[in-house]
């Protein structure tokens, strides 16, 4: 009888591996979304299409991600939920193809290696959970930088590290939200003091600017932060200032648009900031649920959204990131996804 039930329970196994290895197929190319998905562009027809969608993504299937045969069979005796985004709020694509997406509702920051087709969660060295990820960016060697507006603490991973570690600043942080980099700083902003500081990269204070108020240059409660690549220009939400300022990269300021509102160009709760390329501003705002695009004077020039779950529409996006390659990433939360669009040039 003992023999009989082992071999039950072999045969058992070999039945469930077989099954999920036919689960594996037919998994999403990323590489083919953009075909299949070229009918859903912005504007529409008879406009010229400037926005494409591409894909959206929830789980490490919808990148062709899946976890090796062992894993899945240790997932599905042990009744493991699969790990899946919840609330992202922020995203990053590295030169090497690596997805990062900052996820407060699982407390760690997912990595989607599209090369390797890997997914792991990245938490602290010791192995307990972040509290509050929430903005990512992207440093010299593809390290990501994590702030986290709990733990008042900024966190870097690299591409081969299992965890974050402290990144230490020469002074503390009072609520990080938004951070930004370019090859010689580290931009953060400290938002319960209404103030950008700017750290070299070893982390300590190079300069400071802003202070609570609703004149140029003064803040109230900023939270995202942009550094343009090809100018080095920020451009910092003023979130309750209802608008988006412009500085150089010696916090000077240059300019300032937005203002409360339900109109199309309004910005009542502005969120991710971003630039392509052709200096383009995409501006996230999470009550119009709306990814809004300006050209630097501020000048609305295409608006895209509203609250749903199609592709397009949105439910509190937070973050965005726009690569060299024109693919718009916007991390929108309650809808626990990342969608991705391309900006098409002519």
């Amino acid at each position: 009888m003992t023999r009989f039930f082992q071999r039950l329970s072999r045969t058992t196994l070999f039945l469930i591996a077989g099954a999920l290895l036919a689960s594996c197929a037919g998994s999403p190319d990323f590489s083919m979304q953009e075909e299949k998905n070229y009918n859903t562009v912005w504007p529409q027809p008879p406009g010229k299409a400037r926005i494409r969608f591409i894909n959206e993504i929830s789980n490490a299937a919808d990148l062709g991600i899946q976890p090796g045969l062992w894993s899945r069979l240790a997932g599905w005796f042990a009744g493991e939920e699969k790990q899946r985004l919840i609330r992202p709020t922020a995203v990053v694509m590295t030169t090497e193809e690596i997805m990062y997406v900052a996820d407060p509702g699982s407390r760690a920051v997912h990595r989607f290696d599209t090369r390797r087709k890997k997914h792991e969660l990245i938490r602290l060295e010791d192995g307990a959970a972040f509290r509050s990820p929430i903005a990512l960016a992207i440093g010299p060697e593809n390290r990501v930088y994590v702030s986290d507006s709990a733990l008042n603490q900024i966190f870097l991973i690299t591409d081969d590290s299992k965890y974050a570690t402290p990144f230490q600043t020469s002074i503390e942080l009072d609520q990080p939200t938004g951070i930004a980099l370019d090859n010689e700083r580290l931009y953060v902003v400290n938002t319960l003091q209404h103030e950008i500081l700017a750290f070299d990269l070893e982390g300590q204070l190079l300069f400071r600017f802003g202070r609570r108020g609703a004149g140029a240059g003064e803040f109230n409660f900023p939270t995202m932060i942009w550094s343009e690549p090809s100018t080095r220009k920020l451009w910092v939400t003023d979130s309750l200032n209802f608008r988006i300022q412009q500085f150089d990269h010696n916090g000077r300021f240059i300019s300032t648009f937005g203002r409360p509102g339900d109109a199309t160009g309004d910005l009542p709760r502005p969120k991710g900031v971003a630039t392509d390329r052709h200096g383009n501003l995409y501006v996230l705002d999470s009550l119009h649920n709306s990814m809004q695009i300006f050209n630097p004077a501020g000048e609305l020039l295409l608006y895209i959204g509203n609250q749903g779950r199609e592709p397009g529409q949105f439910w509190l996006p937070t973050g965005i990131f726009i690569d060299n390659k024109n693919h718009i990433f916007v991390a929108d939360s309650f809808n626990s996804r990342v969608q991705i669009f391309r900006y098409l040039v002519e």
